[in-house]
């Protein structure tokens, strides 16, 4: 990678954090690309120095959210394990990503609508390998006779919902702290699936 990627890359970076952010606050449709650089206090040739359309910007927002969510249960599978271990380091990171992209997974879940038909083709694609990973992990925990339940499909969905949703009520300061919060949603996973005994 030259310096110049190095450039962009990062200019990339600054962008996109400065658009989660004004997405999250006025809305996709309220931020203008006038709006962003000049949150950035930059001129907008900056910005068009890495996008060239202020819906490539939102479309590498969820291209990002998606992909991070594939890594932690990739990742969690990959690691080993048994599926209550591997599925309980999912729910862990899982709620940890969640809460720590707060703003990004808000924009995530309500700007869909904005998104270009070609690349919500291919969002839903990779939405569509993280239930199929999900799935098979919880599949292969009732194979092994370690999770109890009748359809690991609705399983994912309800393991997947139940920690995405922390986005909307998780607040910095509040009652629990992020990793009790994680550590919890694991344990309430663990429980979905029909493992007794664990934390």
């Amino acid at each position: 990678m030259t310096l110049r990627d190095d450039i962009r890359l990062l200019k990339k970076e600054r962008i996109l954090e400065e658009a989660k952010r004004l997405f999250y606050e006025r809305g996709f449709r309220g931020t203008s690309l006038d709006a962003i650089a000049e949150s950035l206090d930059m001129s907008k040739p900056f910005i068009y120095g890495a996008y060239e359309r202020k819906v490539d910007i939102l479309v590498d927002i969820y291209l990002r959210a998606v992909n991070g969510s594939l890594d932690t249960i990739r990742g969690a599978r990959a690691d080993g394990g048994t599926p209550t271990e591997q599925l309980r380091r999912f729910a862990v990171r899982f709620s940890e990503v969640v809460i720590a992209n707060q703003a990004g997974v808000a924009v995530f879940f309500r700007e869909e609508a904005s998104i270009p038909p070609e690349s919500v083709r291919r969002i839903n694609d990779l939405k569509g390998e993280f239930d199929d990973e999900l799935a098979a992990l919880i599949e292969a925990g009732v194979a092994a006779g370690e999770f109890d339940l009748d359809d690991p499909r609705l399983a994912t969905l309800a393991i997947g919902g139940m920690m995405s949703w922390a986005y909307v009520w998780y607040r910095p300061g509040g009652r629990l702290a992020a990793d009790e919060i994680a550590r919890q949603m694991a344990a309430y996973a663990l429980r979905l699936v029909g493992v007794r005994g664990e934390g």
